[in-house]
This record gives C-alpha cells, sequence and structure tokens, in this order.
C-alpha cells in the first residue's frame, strides 16, 4: 500500500525579505507481507567512527536543566556527562554531541567549544517549569506560546511567523534575548514530546519557520559532498534512537537496528533525492516489498515511513508521530527491527517483523 509523508525544504526569497523555511509533508507508511531468503547489504551512507564512553550517573545528568547546558564550554559538558558516544556532524557548522546510554536520550550542539543547542527526549528530562509528557493545556498556563516570535541579533530583526501546524505541533518560545525553545508535541495526544533549545544564530541557520526580516540572514556552511557521509549516518542512528525513546514512551519494545536493512532504506532515499520525485514506489515500479525480495531479506511483515527536506533527525522523527499512517508503523509493537536510510534531506524507515 503506497501513502505519502511529504514535505518541502525551500529557502525562497520572496519580495527580497521573505523566506520560507522547511515546511514538512506527510505520508502514510508502505506495508509488505512476507517473502523470504537471507540478503547481504551496506548503508552506502554510512560513515563516522562512534567516540566510546558512556553518560555520567543518570540522576546527576537528570537533576541538570536543559537550558543550563547552553554557553558551556565542551569541556564543562564533559564534567557533568562524561564523553560523548558519539559526535556527529551536521549541515549547520556544528556539531551533535549524542548521549544515549541513560534514561533520557540528548544531542548536544556544540559549536567553536560553546553549546548552542540541546535537544532532550526522556522521561526524567529538566525543563525548570514544564516537563515532558505534560499536555498542552498545562503548558499553555505556564508559558505564552505565541504565532509570531520575534528574535533580535547583531544582523538584524527577524521575525518567526509559523503555520498552524507549525503552532499545534512546534511552536516557537523566546525563553531570554539570546535563546529559544521548541516544543514538540504530540498532536494526538496533546502531551509535550521532547524539546530543543537553541541560540537565536543557531535559529537562523535552521529557520524551520517563515521569517521575515531587515537586516542580514546568516549564510549556511558549504557543505562538501565527502562531508555529507557522515552527517547521514549521524541521522540515520539519531532517528534509530529518537524512535526508540518514542516507543518507549507507549509501552512498545526498542527496534533493533538491521544494517542490511538500513542499506535498502539509504538507496531509496538516495534514488527520491537523485531523480527527484517523492514515493514509496521507485520510478521503476519497484515498492518495498520488491526492494527488500532483491535484497534477499526474510521478514514477516515490513512497513515503510518516508520523509523529505525536515532540517534534520528530531525533527523528522516528531513529524511522523504526529501523521497517522507513520504513528501507525513508529509504533507497531510487531515490528523488531529497524533500517534508517538518510541521504541528504530524504529520509526512509524501513521497519521488519522477523519471522523468527
Amino acid at each position: 500500500m503506497k501513502s505519502t509523508l511529504a514535505i518541502s525544504f525551500f529557502l525562497s526569497l520572496i519580495v527580497g525579505v521573505y523566506i520560507m523555511g522547511f515546511s514538512e509533508k506527510k505520508e502514510v507508511p508502505q506495508k509488505s507481507v512476507a517473502p523470504s531468503s537471507e540478503m547481504k547489504g551496506k548503508n552506502e551512507g554510512s560513515l563516522a567512527v562512534p567516540v566510546h564512553t558512556s553518560i555520567k550517573d543518570n540522576s546527576q545528568v537528570s537533576s541538570i536543566p536543559l537550558k543550563e547546558f547552553i554557553g558551556k564550554t565542551a569541556s564543562e559538558v564533559e564534567l557533568l556527562l562524561g564523553k560523548a558516544d558519539r559526535k556527529d556532524p551536521t549541515p549547520y557548522g556544528y556539531k551533535w554531541w549524542i548521549y544515549g546510554s541513560g534514561e533520557n536520550y540528548y544531542q548536544i550542539g556544540m559549536n567553536q567549544n560553546k553549546v548552542v543547542s540541546v535537544y532532550g527526549i526522556g522521561p526524567s528530562l529538566v525543563l525548570e517549569s514544564i516537563k515532558i509528557g505534560q499536555t498542552r493545556e498545562e503548558i499553555e498556563g505556564i508559558l505564552s506560546l505565541k504565532e509570531e516570535v520575534e528574535v533580535v541579533t547583531s544582523e538584524g530583526s527577524f521575525l518567526f511567523t509559523l503555520t498552524s501546524e507549525d503552532y499545534i505541533q512546534r511552536p516557537l518560545v523566546k525563553l531570554d534575548d539570546t535563546v529559544v525553545m521548541q516544543l514538540y508535541f504530540d498532536s494526538i495526544t496533546n502531551d509535550l514530546s521532547s524539546v530543543r533549545l537553541l541560540t537565536n544564530d543557531t535559529l537562523l541557520l535552521h529557520r524551520p519557520y517563515n521569517v521575515s526580516y531587515s537586516g542580514q540572514l546568516p549564510e549556511l556552511p558549504l557543505v562538501m559532498d565527502e562531508d555529507w557521509k557522515a552527517i547521514e549516518y549521524g541521522m540515520e542512528k539519531q532517528i534509530h534512537a529518537i524512535s526508540n525513546q518514542i516507543r518507549s514512551r507507549f509501552g512498545k519494545e526498542g527496534l533493533v537496528w538491521d544494517e542490511l536493512t538500513a542499506g535498502v532504506a539509504f538507496r531509496h532515499s538516495k534514488d527520491m533525492s537523485v531523480h527527484n520525485y517523492f514515493s514509496h514506489i521507485s520510478l521503476d515500479g519497484d515498492g518495498l516489498e520488491e526492494r527488500l525480495r532483491k535484497s534477499k531479506i526474510q521478514y514477516a511483515s515490513a512497513g515503510e515511513n518516508i520523509a523529505a527536506q525536515y532540517p534534520d533527525a528530531p525533527s523528522v522523527v516528531e513529524g511522523w508521530l504526529n501523521s497517522a499512517g507513520h504513528r501507525e508503523a513508529l509504533l507497531n509493537e510487531n515490528y523488531t527491527h529497524l533500517g534508517v536510510g538518510v541521504y541528504r534531506y530524504y529520509y526512509t524507515q524501513n521497519f521488519l517483523e522477523q519471522p523468527y
């Protein structure tokens, strides 16, 4: 069966000062049932060397409000959290330091030895006045959620205008003159799912909302072809980890990473990007079932989520969570394994129920 999670990334300049941000479309997963055979394959987008070590005592980590990380140095972060499990490059000039060994999952954005962004998801995340799992109604009694948010930097004044979907699923809150917070809501349960804190300058690099401005927008860093492999690998692993955090919240077993299935997912993401289409059905007519069969992958049942042009892993997983068909695949209790393939800003999740 076919369905589509589409999203369009645009930085289109309109009347000189109006730029559209990442706009997200959604699509339902494709499902398939059982062929046979074993497979071989490799995720062609996989590169990047994990940096080993684990998070410090989780009780210590849980007591640190996320906002306190902004502006900290690398050595200060390591004193609090220990060595990162992995350090993933991004297209935005900073690196995500990944901490996924504890109850909560953290991505710490580090640029020039300073924390410029923090993404967090987990049951005991500390957010000062609010908490993960809290209802939107409760949060609206604490924070002022607005459809327009203005930030000012040394480069000018920038007014972010949220669409109705933005406002429902990912409102933006100004914490002070230099830091903003994105709240990712599960619009089905109306509860807070995860959060991201960013400096104003980092927000302007992401541009996740429509923005009008006076002044100068920062230029995105130039990303070379050889750099994308490590970026894509990092996003694949982040999507896997965040997906399992969400499954845990709903009492589902975590999905085991399957490298060969990740190769199938990667090739579909790359095919969509290179040939400029967006569909579960490849241009040669193959769907998920055919792609898995050609790679000789055994499964009892399978499903697929796709997306395009989300700015990064946290945003795409939260996007899938807020789309009924993708949510069904993400939380399907029968699935046991997951392969993720990212090529540039195209994303594919392939879910498997192993037949044994």
